[in-house]
């Protein structure tokens, strides 16, 4: 760490909630753990972390995010407003399902009007930053026992992103104003290292004591949109290394939000949970907000919602010409969902309750089974499962009982696992020591023919020899083991005199050894472009390394024979 840092932020904005945690080095050193986080989102709501939500007026400048965006955007909406501002919710999914990300790409909003990506995302970061650096000041110590270049910045994101949607993330995190070059962490990754100092709770015994040297462990983080998985073994120096390549799904909370918003609409109609959503905003926040409780209720124990009953009743008078209590009895759900009189509730039945979580646990059961079944993982004996799901009482049980020789573990607190412990990466990021390549990554080549191994529709004769056209020559292959910080390189040339931009793609594949560069499931990964310094009549070779054990793909270049770097420019497709 640069002997000018004195404290380290993170930063994570997440699908459904964002936030961010603080802790200076001297805190470091005498607790890893005393690190710090607001709670200072809204007037009404005491709240760790914020809905990721932004709201901007009709000139595109920031007005609000978090609570106090939703409780704007509701007045604009009852003010019949709404196409004269941009409101954007759960946006971050985007960087997991767009196809191609661009600098330039666009997203809508929630009424369908479109904005930049890179300014939905770099202004929501920069208000988080702001809103940290606020808190400092209002705690006496931006100015006095710190300074803003004191501060070491830390991003997080989750591990199955590609590398686009990762050099996206760095390019509005440099924008928002986070340095010219914040520390990425990884979310399951920081989530790790947050597991491993912390005090346990929700397990059979204390394992407190089984968390040394040979330690193989799996981190679940079940966040808002995806579940992020890493499997790691803990070494003799205390440093961590990964058993298997990062894996995740979309599936998170909002996959069973979707579920009880399904039922509701099923109750309603979806004509009315329209005009409910357009005309009584509020109260479909409200219920939205109560489904961030209800997921985490047992389901052994009578499981309640609570309802803005007022707002539904009046509605369902207004076009359904019913009651709600008579709309929900005329219902499917007549014998699985019961209004509560006088108290504002819902009461489900354990069975519907539960096959609400259905399609999601099976996701992320089968996503730890998968892991389970590599030969590094025989002796893995502890599954700790962190991200704001990790909370419900229903996956919590759905994992223990389909693993039941693992010790599976609940942290408290598990919502902040991946904030504090990003903090903790910020202070010591090399405690992680290896990591396994996800992907084959390759450039095109003209091998010897080989007809043992090479199609013959492929061959061509260059310089006398019989050659194969486009097979992929591997930079590494996937499921490679490297350490943080290791090599591979490889040497291009140029091919006319006096060139002075030298390109060449990249290629990646899912499989570990891709015989061509069409082979299915490869794909042109990226286009690299390298300055040539002096150009020459003469062929100029350029030595590119490629790191593939860092949070993101780094590629450096220099000529061959000098100690320059050159520039070099990557292009995703």
């Amino acid at each position: 760490m640069s002997s000018s840092t004195l404290m380290v932020a993170a930063i994570d904005l997440g699908t459904s909630f964002s936030g961010y945690a603080f802790s200076t080095n001297a805190d470091f050193i005498i607790n890893p753990l005393d690190v710090f986080t607001s709670q200072d989102w809204s007037n009404e709501v005491v709240s760790i972390k914020c809905p990721t939500c932004i709201l901007f007026d009709e000139y595109k400048k920031l007005k609000s995010f978090g609570y106090d965006a939703e409780d704007d955007y509701t007045d604009i909406v009852m003010e019949k407003r709404q196409n004269e501002y941009y409101f954007f919710k759960n946006f971050k999914m985007t960087l997991y399902t767009q196809k191609v990300i661009t600098n330039d790409f666009i997203i809508e909003d929630v009424t369908g009007k479109s904005m930049s990506a890179k300014q939905v995302f770099s202004v929501s970061i920069k208000f988080l930053m702001d809103h940290f650096l606020r808190n400092l000041e209002t705690r006496g110590l931006l100015g006095k026992l710190v300074m803003e270049n004191n501060i070491r910045w830390v991003l997080t994101i989750p591990t199955i992103w590609s590398e686009p949607a990762k050099k996206f993330m760095r390019t509005c995190a440099v924008k928002a104003g986070l340095g010219e070059n914040p520390n990425i962490a990884l979310e399951p990754e920081a989530a790790s290292l947050f597991c491993q100092l912390s005090p346990f709770c929700s397990t059979p015994r204390d394992v407190r004591h089984d968390t040394g040297p040979g330690l193989k462990f799996m981190i679940v983080d079940i966040g808002g949109g995806t579940t992020d998985i890493v499997v790691q073994e803990k070494l003799l120096d205390g440093r961590l290394k990964d058993l298997n390549k990062p894996s995740g799904d979309h599936c998170g909370g909002t996959c069973v939000d979707n579920e009880f918003m399904k039922v509701v609409s099923q109750i309603l109609g979806e004509d009315v949970i329209y005009k409910f959503k357009s005309d009584y905003l509020e109260n479909y926040i409200e219920l939205q907000r109560a489904l961030v409780q209800v997921k985490k209720a047992d389901p052994d124990k009578n499981i309640r919602m609570t309802i803005p009953f007022v707002a539904l009743d009046k509605i369902c008078n207004e076009h359904c010409k019913k009651s709600f209590f008579d709309v929900l009895k005329k219902s499917k759900y007549k014998n699985t969902v019961t209004y509560l009189n006088h108290t504002d509730k819902l009461q489900f039945s354990k069975e519907l309750f539960l096959s609400l979580f259905n399609t999601t646990t099976s996701k992320i059961v089968e996503l730890i089974s998968q892991n389970l079944e590599n030969p590094e993982c025989k002796e893995l004996s502890m599954i700790f499962l962190v991200g704001g799901l990790s909370e419900s009482k229903v996956v919590q049980n759905t994992i223990k009982k389909a693993f039941p020789d693992k010790t599976v573990v609940i942290i408290l607190n598990s919502i902040t696992a991946v904030l504090r412990g990003a903090v903790i990466y910020g202070h010591d990021p090399n405690i992680i020591a290896s990591r396994i390549v996800k992907l084959s990554y390759g450039i095109s080549s003209s091998q010897r023919f080989d007809p043992s191994k090479h199609q013959e529709r492929r061959a061509g004769i260059v310089d006398g020899v019989k050659r194969c056209r486009d097979t992929f020559h591997s930079l590494i292959s996937a499921n490679t083991p490297v350490v943080v910080g290791e090599k591979r390189s490889h040497t291009f040339h140029t091919i006319q005199p006096f060139q002075d931009i030298a390109t060449f793609r990249l290629f990646s594949s899912p499989h570990e050894n891709p015989v061509y560069i069409d082979d299915k499931d490869c794909r042109h990964f990226a286009d690299f472009k390298i300055d040539i310094q002096n150009p020459s009549k003469d062929r100029i070779d350029i030595d590119v390394d490629f790191q593939f054990g860092l949070t993101e793909l780094a590629v450096t270049a220099k000529q061959k024979g000098t100690e320059n770097k050159s520039n070099i420019s990557i292009k995703y497709k």
